[in-house]
């Protein structure tokens, strides 16, 4: 069995190797070799970036999902994103495995906030980071693309305020 940085129920999240570059080309519009460069420079630097996405069940491949660090109109965010090859799509698997990252960084990692960054006509994406309680907080150009910014705050433990003993 793989290393798992991050397990769902169905999904477990490890880091990328050289050996993956075919997987990453089936997203065909991301540039492989670009992505693994960036997300190896990402585990050396800050520990985390996006992960092989795989079934917990078979191992088979089927997508990437983790953190990106990234620089939105001058501001430092981490960006939870995920990209699902098409034939696993709309089996809740985006959803689940973005909120097990969601999970390591708010626990884990002790992030306060996390974003998506998502084009605004991407309803699947969206619906996956509303699911995962990210809420819509403005427009953005990000890569000269118009984008909309999803973002949700570390939930805090209720705080006693009561008199103690």
């Amino acid at each position: 069995m793989a290393h798992w940085v991050v397990e769902t129920a169905r999904t477990g999240m490890r880091e990328l190797t050289a050996e993956d570059r075919e997987s990453v080309a089936m997203l065909d519009w991301l540039d492989a070799d670009r992505v693994l460069r960036r997300c190896m420079e990402q585990y050396r630097t800050r520990g985390h970036g996006l992960w092989a996405l795989e079934l917990k069940s078979d191992g088979a491949f089927v997508g990437l999902c983790g953190l990106i660090a990234q620089e939105i109109e001058g501001v430092d965010e981490l960006e939870v994103a995920y990209h699902v090859l098409p034939g696993y799509r709309r089996r809740g698997l985006a959803s689940e495995a973005a909120r097990g990252v969601m999970d390591y960084a708010f626990g884990s990692l002790g992030v306060d906030r996390i974003v998506s960054i998502i084009r605004p006509d991407n309803a699947a994406s969206i619906a996956v980071a509303r699911g995962n309680g990210l809420a819509f907080e403005r427009a953005a150009r990000f890569r000269n693309l118009d984008v909309s910014i999803y973002a949700a705050q570390r939930p805090h433990p209720a705080v006693d305020r009561g008199q103690g003993t």
